[in-house]
Formats: structure tokens, sequence, C-alpha cells
């Protein structure tokens, strides 16, 4: 008996299947996030100092002093743009281009060199987090513009330790505690994603509900179709699906939007925005899907689920701390990337992405549209036997 449950096809057939599945399933969820490396992160640097004249006579700015030393000491983990405004800085941030933002006033010099003077003048620089862009990418880009910070403030002290010792100014004990950390480093937040966020997660799980529901409606929606006209699409059948897909999406998304907002206390500042938003991505999500289906049968089953379980892990990250492979062979093109952007702009930038067009989604939706409209041109080939039996059950 045991001998004959060891030889059947099926168990063996299964271990290796089991296998192969634990390969793939591993890759996709541990292979590029297992060890995230910041690579190139954006960050602006806004330098406005004017410097000031020494009693000596000897010119002083420390902003230039801090821009050539960071231009030496270049990191590949960063990659710092230099900008004269903080307008453009601020600009930047909204145009989600910097994860955080280092702004030097124009009166840095002179308030460091009031330090040793009987009226001092704290000097203050800002770091600027984008939270909204990514907050696990925006708070390691605060870190390094601390840590860059933190430099400066070593180098400010030793300079002025010089100034003391060359100049013999007075040192008392309120000038040490003043020199100990020269400058003062506040940090603010822009786009700050909230309470209630999921850390800004939050558009990355509404992307996983959205794509999982709509999968599920496609699916359903395409077997009911296939069971009352199983051997031909008809343009009937298919305005039928789109339809149906329409009143299972607008459920979706109206149950969503109300427990997330109303049970779970999700802060969206837009309601009717937000909305509407999820109309649109569920939608476009049912058309890529329907699409698919609609040519390739219940085949294309697997490409969403491993799309899916592939795609997931990487959207939380951000792209800068992706490997290169997953970055141009994955997230370049993967829709869902574009959705969680969507509900980026939404929920944390307070803009409406639906404003300037249907972006790359839509259009990849639209292809899933369209040939969802042409499967009554298909060849002729006829169904496959088991698929028939399987749609007859």
């Amino acid at each position: 008996m045991m001998k004959n449950f060891f030889q059947q096809k099926l168990f063996w057939g299964g271990f290796v299947g089991i296998l192969i599945s634990v390969f793939i399933f591993t890759f996709a969820f541990m292979g590029s996030t297992v060890n995230p490396t910041p690579k190139e992160m954006p960050l602006a640097v806004v330098v406005q100092d004017d410097g000031m004249t020494l009693p000596n006579g000897q010119q002083l700015n420390f902003g230039k002093i801090f821009q050539e030393q960071v231009k030496k000491n270049d990191n590949e983990s960063i990659d710092l743009a230099f900008l004269d405004s903080r307008e453009k800085a601020m600009e930047g941030m909204n145009e989600k281009e910097y994860y955080a933002t280092i702004v030097i006033p124009n009166r840095m010099s002179q308030n460091i060199f009031s330090l040793l003077t009987d009226q001092p003048e704290k000097p203050e620089v800002e770091i600027w987090i984008n939270e909204g862009m990514n907050a696990t990418g925006a708070k390691m880009a605060g870190q390094m513009a601390s840590g860059i910070l933190s430099n400066l403030n070593i180098q400010v002290q030793n300079n002025l330790y010089e100034q003391v010792e060359n100049q013999q100014i007075p040192f008392s004990v309120e000038k040490s505690k003043l020199l100990t950390q020269p400058i003062q480093v506040k940090t603010k937040t822009l786009h700050s994603v909230g309470d209630h966020n999921a850390n800004g997660n939050t558009p990355a799980l509404f992307t996983q509900i959205l794509w999982l529901t709509t999968f599920i409606s496609s699916m359903i929606l395409f077997t009911v179709i296939k069971k009352h006209e199983l051997w031909k699409w008809t343009m009937l059948s298919v305005t039928s699906q789109i339809l149906g897909g329409l009143l299972f999406v607008l459920s979706i998304c109206g149950l969503v939007f109300w427990l997330a907002e109303g049970v779970l206390n999700v802060s969206i500042p837009n309601g009717g925005e937000m909305f509407v938003l999820m109309l649109f991505i569920g939608m476009m999500f049912f058309f890529i899907q329907g699409g698919l289906l609609n040519w390739i049968g219940y085949a294309a089953a697997p490409i969403f689920v491993l799309l899916f379980f592939f795609s997931m892990p990487v959207l939380t990250l951000p792209p800068e701390m992706l490997p290169d492979i997953t970055k141009d062979w994955l997230y370049s093109w993967v829709p869902f990337r574009f959705s969680v952007e969507a509900f980026k702009d939404t929920l944390f930038f307070r803009v409406n992405p639906l404003a300037s067009g249907i972006g790359v989604l839509g259009y990849i939706g639209l292809a899933g549209f369209i040939m969802m409209l042409l499967a009554p041109l298909k060849p002729g080939r006829g169904e496959n036997k088991t698929e028939k039996v399987i749609v007859g059950k």
C-alpha cells in the first residue's frame, strides 16, 4: 500500500510543483527586499549664505565651504542637487523629485561668527522631509541629511576654536556651551502622511485590495460569459461583461471607501476625488485582466497572481533601494506602480492625478479595454474541451 502511494505520479508531480512554488515565491517576496541598499537617493541643497568679512579683513562663507566639502565627499548613495532658492526646492519636492532638502540661510556665516561675540545668534539650518513621496525613503534621506550637517557642525566648531585662538577672544563657559553644537538643525515635514495611514503605505494597500478584488470579479464574469456563450464571443457578451465589471468595481470601491474612512479612520483629504480615483483604477485593472482573459482564457490567471506576488513587496520601498534588475525589468512598467503614485498624489500631495489626463495606467487600461472589445474577432479555433468541462461544472 505504502509502495503504491509513493509510486503515484501525482505525488511526485506535486512534490516537484511544491519545490518550484517555493523557488518562485521566495524570490517574489524576498528577492528584491531582503537587502535593500540606497543608491543615488535624490536630495536638494539650497545654499543662500551671503558670507561676511571678519575683523581682520578675511572673507568667510560657511555656505560655500559646506557646498565644496559636500561635493568633494561624493557618495554613491546620495544624488545631491544644488539649487539657488528654497522655492525651487519646494517645487521639486511637490513634484516628487527630492526626498529631502537642506536649506542653509543667508545669515549663516554672520550668525556663526556671532557666537564669539557678546550678542550670539544661534545659526539655524533646516531639513525638509518629503514624507509623502515615500515614508521609508524620506526617513532614510533625513538621516543622510542629518549626517551631512553633523559633519558641518564639527567643521564649524573647529573653525570657531581657531578664531578664538588666533584672535585671542575671551572664552567663557557660556561660549563653550554654544560651541559644543554651534548649528541648530530644525527638521520639518512636507506632505505629511498623517495618522491612520499605515506609515504612508495606504497607497500600496489600496492598490493590493483593488487588484485582488477586481481579479476575482474578472474571473467570475469571465466564467459567467463562458458558461452562457461557450464557443463564441459576441459584442453582446462583451458589453454584458463590461457592464457587469462596472457594477462589481463600483460596489467594491464603495465598500472599500466606507470601510477605510468610516470604520478604520484612514485620513482621506478629499473624499470625492479619492472615490473617483479608486473607481478609475479599479476599472483600469478590470480592463487589463478582462483583455487578457478574453484572449488567452484561464491561462491568464497565473499571470495575474505572479504579477501580484512579484510586485507588491517592492511597492513600499523607494525605487532607489531596489536592485537594478528589479527596477528596470519590473518596477518600470508594472501597473501597480502607477496606481500607488496616483494614490500618493491624492492622499499626501493634495493633487488630483486625473486633472492632467489618464496617465500611463489609463493607457494600459485602454489597451485592455480594446482587447476586450476585439475578442469577437479572435480566429475561430474553438475552445479547449477541458475548459468546456470545467466551465460546465
